[in-house]
């Protein structure tokens, strides 16, 4: 009696260390003090963990913690980093890849393959860079709408950006349109102060939680 007794206390409390600890048993939940930041080693591997505190494991979100860990220097502040990637993302190819605006649903899609093949057009420019801030803990969308660099009476053509959230405000990332106008900076841009006639069409949010993304 006495042995199991002491196996059932023993037992109790290596589930509540573990509770403690914040990881739970049969979950994707990590040390209660990660929250909405890449964590990890290069021994072990590297993963995002939102705000929740739960591992997100989607395959997008591993892509761009691959492509944030390969492209920015964790010596560097996050700000720096952010730049890092965009940078790296800048130099992908452009390619044309139909007339075909995403929607909510298609978003992930546009990412992965900006991820894997290294090349795309404005969207999934826009869809990676989504990616790469939220992994950096910031929060970002996709804007869906039409540009011009031509001058005031010219049309506008179809174009996605990505827009990420530094304090209060959101701030234009436009890699795409970067890669076309070198002399601009289009890097964490206010919408007052981008250099181009621009139309917002549809504004996709991405939502981190409890492991899941989603778009709306």
């Amino acid at each position: 009696m006495g042995n199991k007794r002491a196996g059932k206390i023993l037992i109790l409390v290596c589930v509540v260390a573990v509770l403690l600890s914040g990881v739970a048993v049969g979950t994707v939940r990590v040390n209660a003090a990660v929250r909405n930041r890449i964590t990890g080693t290069k021994s072990k591997g590297y993963v995002y963990v939102d705000r929740t505190g739960t591992a997100v494991k989607t395959g997008e979100i591993r892509q761009a913690v691959d492509f944030v860990m390969k492209n920015s220097s964790r010596k560097y502040k996050t700000r720096q980093r952010l730049r890092q990637c965009y940078d790296a993302l800048v130099k992908y190819s452009y390619f044309h890849m139909g007339t075909e605006v995403p929607t909510a649903r298609n978003i992930r899609s546009c990412a992965r393959y900006m991820f894997s093949r290294k090349r795309g057009n404005c969207y999934y420019y826009a869809a990676a860079m989504a990616y790469i801030a939220r992994v950096l803990g910031y929060d970002s969308r996709v804007v869906v709408g039409g540009v011009t660099a031509r001058g005031l009476y010219a049309p506008l053509s179809d174009h996605g950006w990505c827009e990420i959230k530094i304090g209060s405000r959101w701030m234009i990332c436009d890699c795409s349109m970067q890669r076309a106008h070198q002399d601009q900076n289009l890097f964490l841009v206010a919408g007052n102060k981008y250099p181009f006639r621009m139309r917002r069409d549809k504004t996709y949010v991405m939502t981190v939680k409890k492991g899941r993304v989603t778009w709306k």
